[in-house]
C-alpha cells in the first residue's frame, strides 16, 4: 500500500519538470555564480564591525598646546585602577612645559571628555570617529544588534513580496537597497546615520540572498541540493575570509566600508544574469513565461526542449492547486498543540541558542589574544570542514546525535577556556576555534532536523518560526560582550558553554527523522513523539520541498 499526499506528488511533478531539462548542468551552475556573489557581502557586511569597532586603546585627551609625550601624560594625569575613562582632576597649572602639571589632587578623578586613540594599527575606525568608548561603549553592541534586526525585517518584508512579485525582481530591488544604504553608511556624520544606514544594509543583502537562495533551490533537481546548498556557503566563507585581509591593508574603516561595497556595485547585473523562477511563474499562471525559461535551461544543457516539451506541458497540466493551500490556515499556537509543544521549544531553543554562540564566537574574536586578523580569517576558514562535516552526518549519521555531540562539544570547548591558562595564547584560541567549528556544524545539521520533524501541515510556520528564534539570539548575541567587559573576558565563553551543552542534551530528546518520512498531520507527530522515530523511509528532499520557499535559508 503505497499513499503519498498531494503535497508530495506536486513536490514530485515540479521536479519532473526541473529533471525534464537537466536538474544540474551548465545553466544551473552559471546560476550558482552569481548567487555565491550575492553571499559575499551578506558576510562581509555583517561581520565588518569587528573592524570597523575593534579593541583599540584610548585614554583622556592631553590638554590643547601640551607638550608631553602620551607616555608622561599617562603617567602623569592617568589614575592606575582606570586609564582609559578617568584622569586626575587638576586644581592649578601653568602654561610652562610639563611644570603643567605640577599640582594635581592625587585621589580625585573626573571623567574623560574626549579621547586620545592608539593608531599603530588602525587609521581611523567608528571607534574613534565618534569616540565609542567607556559610557558609548554599548552603542558598538548596539549597532550589530540592529544589523541582525535588518535582517528580521527583511526575512518578513521580503519573503512575501518575492512570492507576489516573483524573485527577480526582488533580488534586483534588494542589490538597490543594499548599494544605496552602504553608500550613505561610508559617508555618515552620525553614529545614528550609520547605524540606520547598517540596517538597511541588512536589509538588502539578506533580501537579495534570501530569495536568491530560494530560486536556486527551485531550479535543481531534488538530488542537487545538499551539494548546492554546501557550496553556496562558500560565498559566505570567501566574504568571512577576505575581510580580515582588506582591513589589515586598508586600516580605515571609511575606505573598509567603500571596498565591501564594490560587490555590490558587481550585483546590479543580477537582473541581467538571473532568470525568474519557473516554479514561481507557474504558480502565478505565466505558462508562456515559464516554457521560456525552461527552454532556454534546456538549451544550455544540451537538451533538445523540443523533444520534452510535451511531457513539461503534461506535468504542468496535472499540477494540483491543493498544495498552495493547504498551510494557509497554519499559525504558530497550533505548534503548542499536545504531541508538538515540547518539540516545538526544544528546537526554538536550540535555533536561539546555535545562533546566539555562532555570532558570540564570531564577534568576540577582537576579544583573544593573538593577532585579530590572524584569528578572524582562521574563524572563517573552519566554517569550511565544518559546513563539509555537517553534510557527511546529515546523509550518514542521522539528525539527533550529531545535532547532541557537536552542540555539546562547542559547549564543552567554551567552557574549558575557563582552564585555560592566558600563556601560551594558542591554546585558547584552538579551544575557541573548535568551538566555532561545532556550532557550525550544528547549525547546517538543525535546519534539516526542523524541516524533517514538523508536519507538513505547520512545517511552513515551524521552520518560519524557528528562523526567528535564531534572530532573537543573534541580536542578544552582542551584548555579551558588555557582559564580558562588566565581570571577566571568559564569561562569556562560560555563558556560550552551558547554553550549548544544555541544548545538546534536550536535542537527545527529539525524535530521530533520517531516513524517515515526514510527519503529515499532528496524528502523525504524536505518534513519531511516542515512538522516537517514524516507520517509513523516504528522501530528505520531500520535507524541504515542503518548506515555504521564503524559509529556506538560515
Amino acid at each position: 500500500m503505497e499513499k503519498q499526499n498531494a503535497s508530495v506528488k506536486v513536490a514530485e511533478k515540479k521536479e519532473d519538470i526541473m529533471n525534464l531539462v537537466k536538474g544540474e548542468g551548465p545553466w544551473q551552475r552559471k546560476i550558482l555564480l552569481v548567487i555565491m556573489l550575492i553571499a559575499v557581502p551578506l558576510a562581509s557586511h555583517n561581520l565588518a564591525m569587528s573592524f570597523f569597532a575593534p579593541n583599540l586603546d584610548h585614554w583622556c585627551a592631553r590638554p590643547p598646546g601640551s607638550n608631553l609625550s602620551v607616555e608622561e601624560w599617562k603617567d602623569l594625569a592617568l589614575p592606575p585602577h582606570d586609564r582609559h575613562c578617568s584622569r586626575y582632576k587638576f586644581i592649578y597649572f601653568t602654561d610652562h612645559g610639563k611644570e603643567f602639571f605640577t599640582n594635581f589632587t592625587s585621589s580625585e578623578v573626573v571623567p574623560c571628555d574626549s579621547w586620545e586613540y592608539d593608531d599603530s594599527i588602525y587609521v581611523s575606525s567608528v571607534l574613534s570617529e565618534w569616540n565609542l568608548v567607556c559610557d558609548r561603549e554599548w552603542f558598538i553592541s548596539l549597532s550589530k544588534s540592529i544589523f541582525i534586526a535588518g535582517y528580521m525585517c527583511s526575512v518578513t518584508v521580503f519573503g512575501f513580496l518575492a512570492d507576489k512579485f516573483g524573485r527577480r525582481p526582488i533580488v534586483a530591488a534588494c542589490n538597490v537597497i543594499a548599494l544605496i544604504a552602504a553608500i550613505i553608511c561610508a559617508c555618515s556624520t552620525s553614529f545614528f546615520m550609520f547605524a540606520i544606514a547598517r540596517f538597511f544594509i541588512a536589509v538588502g543583502v539578506s533580501g537579495a540572498f534570501n530569495t536568491a537562495f530560494v530560486l536556486l533551490m527551485e531550479i535543481i533537481g531534488p538530488e542537487y541540493r545538499s551539494k548546492y546548498g554546501l557550496i553556496v556557503n562558500l560565498g559566505w566563507n570567501f566574504g568571512y575570509i577576505s575581510l580580515p585581509g582588506v582591513a589589515r591593508l586598508l586600516r580605515d574603516w571609511f575606505w573598509i566600508q567603500l571596498f565591501i561595497t564594490v560587490p555590490n556595485i558587481l550585483l546590479l547585473s543580477t537582473w541581467w544574469l538571473l532568470p525568474e523562477s519557473p516554479r514561481w511563474l507557474l504558480t502565478h499562471g505565466k505558462v508562456d513565461l515559464a516554457l521560456e525559461v525552461l527552454s532556454k535551461a534546456g538549451k544550455t544543457n544540451g537538451i533538445n526542449f523540443e523533444d520534452v516539451k510535451f511531457k513539461v506541458e503534461e506535468a504542468i497540466s496535472k499540477t494540483s492547486k491543493e498544495h498552495e493551500n493547504e498551510n494557509a490556515s497554519a499559525n504558530v499556537l497550533q505548534l503548542l498543540k499536545p504531541g508538538l509543544w515540547k518539540t516545538t521549544l526544544i528546537i526554538f531553543y536550540n535555533w536561539c541558542v546555535i545562533a546566539f554562540v555562532y555570532y558570540g564566537i564570531s564577534y568576540n574574536t577582537n576579544e583573544l589574544a593573538g593577532d585579530p586578523f590572524l584569528n578572524f580569517a582562521l574563524y572563517g576558514l573552519i566554517e569550511i570542514p565544518a559546513n563539509i562535516l555537517s553534510l557527511f552526518a546529515i546523509q550518514y549519521k542521522g539528525r539527533r546525535n550529531p545535532t547532541a555531540i557537536t552542540l555539546a562539544a562547542a559547549g564543552a570547548s567554551c567552557l574549558l577556556i575557563y582552564f585555560i591558562p592566558d600563556d601560551p595564547w594558542w591554546l585558547g584560541v584552538s579551544l575557541s576555534l573548535f568551538g566555532k567549528f561545532c556550532i557550525s556544524c550544528a547549525f547546517g545539521i538543525i535546519y534539516v532536523f526542523t524541516a524533517e520533524i514538523f508536519p507538513t501541515i505547520v512545517r511552513n510556520v515551524g521552520l518560519g518560526s524557528a528562523s526567528v528564534s535564531a534572530r532573537v539570539g543573534s541580536i542578544i548575541a552582542p551584548f555579551v560582550r558588555e557582559l564580558g567587559k562588566a565581570t571577566h573576558p571568559v564569561v562569556p565563553q562560560i555563558f556560550f558553554g552551558i547554553l550549548a551543552a544544555i541544548g545538546g542534551f534536550l536535542v537527545l530528546f527529539l525524535p530521530e527523522t533520517n531516513n524517515c518520512s515526514v510527519p503529515d498531520t499532528f496524528k502523525d507527530m504524536a505518534e513519531i513523539s511516542r515512538k522516537g522515530h517514524p516507520d517509513k523511509k523516504t528522501e530528505t528532499v520531500l520535507a524541504l520541498q515542503e518548506v515555504d520557499k521564503k524559509e529556506l535559508t538560515e
